[in-house]
């Protein structure tokens, strides 16, 4: 295996690890909420192709507003919550705990820096070897 080829698995290694890592902080943070184990048994078992490749189609574009630390990322954009049919309630209902007493401030700068985790890994696996084939944009 080349260089370049073991540097693409690692950061797709990495991606994969780090995010089961955070949803299992979710879950300790929020150990009522099933979504979220449901979430976490579905993307373990993803390709993490599939995973870095959406988060690179649909959520590094919103790399901005995770920089200004713009809770807008978390209320406004559904792609955040979306992959497969998801019922608005459950969204708005996951929306709702960004906003409720149950994260105070220490908690919202852990999952920021979570948030910088992903973009960081996302953008240089982007900048290193493009788009994930069948995750390119959708241009109209």
């Amino acid at each position: 295996m080349d260089m370049t080829e073991h540097k693409k698995i690692r950061i797709l290694n990495e991606f994969r690890t780090q995010l089961i890592h955070f949803l299992d902080e979710i879950i300790e943070q929020f150990p009522l909420e099933t979504d979220f184990v449901l979430i976490r048994l579905f993307l373990k078992d993803l390709p993490a192709t599939d995973i870095i490749g959406r988060f690179i189609r649909d959520l590094l574009p919103l790399k901005n507003e995770v920089d200004k630390r713009n809770e807008s990322f978390f209320l406004e954009n559904t792609i955040l919550y979306t992959g497969g049919q998801v019922q608005t309630s459950k969204i708005d209902h996951i929306k709702s705990l960004w906003t409720s007493n149950k994260l105070d401030a220490n908690d919202k700068k852990v999952i920021w820096d979570w948030m910088d985790l992903f973009m960081k890994l996302a953008d240089t696996y982007h900048k290193s070897f493009g788009y994930i084939k069948t995750w390119e944009p959708i241009t109209v």
